[in-house]
């Protein structure tokens, strides 16, 4: 049962106990934690109600008071699995103890008979010494075999040897009727007969979180039981002196200490090559050639402790699933290596062994064991988890491809390491969800709400690769990957299917399986084939036709959601209408209505009156039959066009308010639409997006409201005819300036919308035809707007600054004659209109000069189509020649 499952049950218990008001939902929630409003003080008061009922409750509170809030929910799992371990623990305790206690008594009975038969006092077997023993040392089975020396007696070998493989043996063991039936020779040897089969995970694969035992298979340093003797053997024939030294070097080679050999902790954990931190002192009364044989077998020790200390070293909630399950793979390794040297000590005890035949039964176990001592030795070096270690063990497969006993080992370490990653890859790619309370896995998870339209980057940000923990063996499919939980992801929040690639059969163990786990959160979820389990084999790829088979079904999934359901080109075409102005008549009427307001300061306005405006607008022109224009919204925003472009150019956050000074800027200068669109519509037409079309939408409005005003200016003319002809002389150079800026604005708007925004949107729209997921949708999306920046020269503030500027010349001209009209006609008046012209010529020419010399810079044609629209008849040429 995973983890999480474990700790949602035993946390409705809790709360049920505690009698807390909330529900085990309402506290999930809590510890969740999304918008980061709860402190971590706050959730360890929570945290403490629920442990109230129990005395040592306190104890789980402190332990999840380091937890940072971004980490609260892992955390509380975490507590919650270690209450449900030490629960676990005390039950079995107790029952231990009354189990003892029962003998204890049964055996005090007998006692008191016999007692009363005989006349004789006997005293009672107490139970005490055993029940401390067992909570003292959290030791093998073995530890409680230990007997003094000169109590071993023929008769008792068997027995010995017997509980020796009884205490090393798991249900793999039973694969040997006994120790006599594999000839004994070496590890290699059962090796033959064990193809290492890859090892189911075990269900949720929970490990005990506790200390290591005191009593180890791993030489233990602390001496636990004064040594009643030590043996001289320098007394001994030399012929006599074998079989006792055969012993020892048999102990040391499963970790346990002996008189002769005794093994001391190096100077440090490891050398920088990687040499093995145990050492061993041989005894002086070993003989030169016992020595010698003795030194050729210590490094097989030496490689055994490596193994075994990690195999015992860190704990569950620090390695993760991934090295734990490398850890119960190689458990099972060491038991087959146990059983090898159960059987060399029994034809010890049959006086069939000497050191030189250990030494020529043991040379096939030195290469694996050194190459298992290595590989662990590098894990730990580089402190690999989840997807480093798998991509280390398929590193070290291909170097060791010439030796195929060490890569058949290491194939076999490398499939069942990925049992538990495997099972997450395979939660991601069949449901978008991601189960990694250990940072294990590739893909990272940050907390955003998807009602947020806000969130700029949601798409980008909301799921990303941490590219060190990519698996080697699946770099190329990484971002495959990525997407295909992403969309799946989507789906399922918007009430979809979900990819099903079948239902297996329940078995008859309590494990929840991740197939159990798709299934109990779906209740859309249609199964009617057998299920594909995703597992990593090592020498057949066919778990990449699952992903890729996972990512079609995904990709084509959301791509109808999307445009089918929520009518993505629908919405498209609604943005394009009144961003890009081609719903004529709405923007005229709209024009109409707040011309008048924004020639105000933009600090006088009021936005409301803005949005009724609008609101009145599209009732009366022919945007009230587009069925999304509710999501169209009016803003003000605190800077001018230019400014919103250089923020954009340069990364900044242009989407929410600054402290900028508002009170030199006009209405018509900040104002702009906007566009509320709902998830997942949200995930095309994000702000970032909309962000785009504004600046667009501001260059057109703005071109579009300094033609207005220039046309308004032809009216003006009517009233010259009342001026005798001389002074009306010197209006008509005002009003060829008038028409010289009204061509000009007027070939701008006709270059951007008829030369690029027309043509780009065709491409988009035969583009949108042939998509086959959202990524390219999107990437098709962002290709039409970024050429529409572009070309209508957003992108570049030193092309936008001159067009900025001949509007204000513009509009500050317009406003001239508003005035001048009035009054007779004197020679200052032709000295400002002569000024104007002066200035609008050189804004002009400028801005000619540097479309010039981007255009000889860039690919794009349309750059030169503007300076044919403006100086269709060369004059500017010219005048710039003069």
């Amino acid at each position: 049962m995973s983890t999480e499952i474990v700790a949602k049950k035993l946390l409705a218990e809790l709360v049920k106990k505690s009698g807390l008001t909330y529900t085990t939902d309402n506290i999930v929630t809590i510890f969740l934690n999304r918008d980061g409003k709860y402190s971590s003080k706050r959730l360890a008061t929570l945290l403490a109600q629920l442990f109230k009922p129990f005395p040592n409750g306190s104890k789980y509170v402190d332990m999840y008071a380091p937890a940072n809030t971004k980490e609260s929910y892992p955390a509380l799992v975490m507590v919650l699995n270690r209450f449900a371990n030490d629960l676990k623990t005390a039950h079995a305790e107790k029952a231990a103890a009354t189990v003892a206690s029962a003998a204890a008594t049964v055996a005090a009975q007998e006692q008191s008979i016999k007692s009363d038969t005989s006349g004789t006092a006997v005293p009672t077997v107490s139970s005490e010494p055993v029940h401390k023993r067992v909570s003292l040392f959290e030791s093998p089975p073995l530890s409680s075999t230990r007997i003094i020396p000169d109590q071993v007696t023929p008769e008792n070998v068997q027995e010995i040897k017997e509980k020796l493989v009884q205490a090393t043996s798991n249900p793999a063991s039973n694969r040997l009727s006994s120790s006599t039936s594999l000839p004994p020779g070496s590890m290699m040897a059962a090796h033959h007969h064990h193809n290492y089969p890859s090892l189911s995970r075990p269900a949720g694969f929970e490990f005990s979180h506790r200390k290591a035992p005191i009593v180890s298979w791993n030489f233990n340093y602390d001496e636990l039981y004064p040594l009643q003797s030590k043996a001289n053997v320098a007394a001994i024939p030399v012929a006599s002196q074998e079989p006792i030294v055969l012993k020892e070097v048999l102990n040391c080679l499963i970790g346990i200490k002996g008189t002769l050999i005794t093994p001391r902790k190096g100077a440090t954990t490891l050398d920088p090559d990687g040499a093995l931190a145990v050492e061993f002192q041989l005894s002086n009364q070993l003989t030169e050639s016992c020595r010698d044989m003795v030194v050729e077998v210590l490094p097989l020790a030496a490689n055994y402790s490596a193994v075994q200390s990690f195999i015992e070293g860190a704990s569950v909630t620090e390695g993760g699933v991934v090295l734990q399950a490398l850890r119960s793979v190689l458990k099972t390794i060491m038991t087959d290596y146990y059983l090898s040297i159960a059987q060399l000590d029994d034809l010890r005890c049959r006086r069939g062994l000497s050191l030189q035949r250990l030494i020529q039964f043991l040379k096939p176990v030195y290469p694996t064991m050194e190459e298992l001592a290595a590989t662990v030795s590098e894990i730990r070096r580089s402190n690999a988890r989840g997807g480093q270690v798998l991509s280390l063990l398929h590193d070290r497969i291909t170097a060791k491809s010439g030796t195929n006993h060490a890569q058949k080992v290491l194939v076999h370490l490398v499939e069942s390491a990925a049992a538990p990653f495997m099972e997450m890859l395979e939660l991601w790619i069949y449901r978008g969800v991601i189960n990694d309370p250990q940072q294990e896995f590739f893909i990272d998870h940050s907390s955003m709400e998807l009602t947020e339209n806000e969130l700029v980057d949601y798409w980008e940000k909301q799921y990303t690769i941490r590219n060190e923990k990519v698996p080697c063996f699946l770099a190329k499919h990484a971002d495959i990957i990525l997407r295909t939980g992403k969309y799946l992801n989507v789906v399922r929040v918007c009430g979809g299917a979900e990819f099903q690639p079948g239902n297996a059969n329940g078995g008859g163990g309590g494990g929840v399986t991740t197939t159990d786990l798709l299934n109990a959160s779906s209740a859309t979820a249609r199964t009617t084939t057998a299920v594909k389990r995703l597992q990593y084999a090592h020498f057949d790829q066919s778990y990449l036709d699952e992903i890729e088979e996972a990512y079609n079904f995904a990709s084509s999934s959301l791509l109808n959601l999307i445009m089918n359901k929520y009518d993505l080109m629908g919405r498209l075409l609604s943005v394009k209408r009144y961003f890009l102005l081609q719903q004529g008549d709405f923007i005229t009427e709209f024009m109409d209505a707040v011309e008048e307001d924004l020639r105000k300061s933009v600090d006088t306005l009021h936005p409301i009156r803005l949005a009724n405006l609008l609101d009145v607008t599209l009732g009366l022109s022919s945007a009230k039959y587009d069925e999304y224009h509710d999501d169209l919204k009016t803003m003000l925003l605190p800077y001018g066009i230019v400014t919103q472009i250089s923020k954009i150019v340069n990364n900044e956050d242009a989407f929410v308010d600054t402290l900028s000074d508002t009170s030199q800027l006009k209405g018509v200068e900040c104002f702009t639409f906007t566009y509320k669109a709902q998830w997942p519509v949200s995930i095309v037409l994000n702000l970032w997006t909309i962000s785009k079309y504004q600046m667009i939408f501001r260059q057109l409005f703005y071109l579009k409201y300094v033609e207005r005003i220039l046309c308004r200016v032809w009216i003006a003319n009517n009233e010259t005819r009342q001026f005798a002809p001389n002074p009306a002389k010197l209006y008509r150079s005002a009003f060829t300036l008038r028409q010289k800026m009204l061509i000009a604005i007027q070939s701008f708007e006709s270059y951007m919308m008829i030369e690029v925004i027309e043509p780009n949107w065709h491409i988009f729209y035969q583009n949108m035809k042939q998509v086959k997921n959202i990524d390219d949708v999107l990437n098709y999306h962002q290709d039409f707007l970024d050429q529409c920046l572009k070309n209508c020269m957003l992108t570049e503030p030193d092309l936008l600054k001159p067009i900025i500027n001949l509007c204000n010349i513009c509009i500050k001209f317009c406003d001239f004659l508003a005035t001048a009209t009035t009054m007779a006609p004197t020679e200052t008046f032709s000295e400002r209109v002569e000024q104007f012209r002066q200035d609008f010529t050189d804004q002009l020419m400028t801005l000619l000069r540097k479309i010039a010399d981007v255009a000889t810079l860039s690919t794009s044609e349309r750059f030169i189509n503007l300076i044919y629209r403006i100086n269709f008849n060369s004059y500017y040429s010219e005048t710039n020649e003069n």
